[in-house]
């Protein structure tokens, strides 16, 4: 089961990630970015960066970066789907019903099938 790739595509796109990361770190506004000491590493001028035009943050320091939920899963030391659920509900977006990625397991299997008869043709021939 899994969250629809829609629904995370529009939750990244709803989140603020300033007021996320706000929630966790004092930031302070230089330009159109936002600047504070990093909270994944000890340091004591400011090289963090998040950019509210791009959804990122970005480390200059530990070279940590990535979206909204990348932040959440790195500073909570949670899963990719809970930090969907943790950055929904600092949003007051609500979560919908997960979708069976059944299909998609069938697929992988298929697609595991193929790799090993690929690779015991390549043994017979070789």
């Amino acid at each position: 089961m899994r969250f629809p790739q829609t629904f995370i595509d529009d939750l990244r796109r709803q989140a603020d990630i300033v007021r996320v990361v706000q929630d966790y770190v004092s930031l302070k506004k230089t330009g159109a970015n936002w600047v504070a000491r990093c909270p994944f590493h000890k340091e004591t001028k400011p090289s963090f960066s998040v950019n509210p035009a791009k959804d990122i943050f970005y480390c200059f320091g530990c070279q940590k970066g990535g979206s909204v939920f990348n932040f959440v899963m790195e500073i909570e030391r949670v899963t990719f789907p809970e930090a969907i659920k943790i950055v929904a509900e600092k949003t007051g977006v609500p979560l919908p019903k997960l979708v069976d990625d059944s299909r998609f397991e069938a697929r992988k299997r298929e697609s595991d099938q193929v790799i090993e008869l690929n690779q015991w043709a390549l043994q017979w021939w070789q």
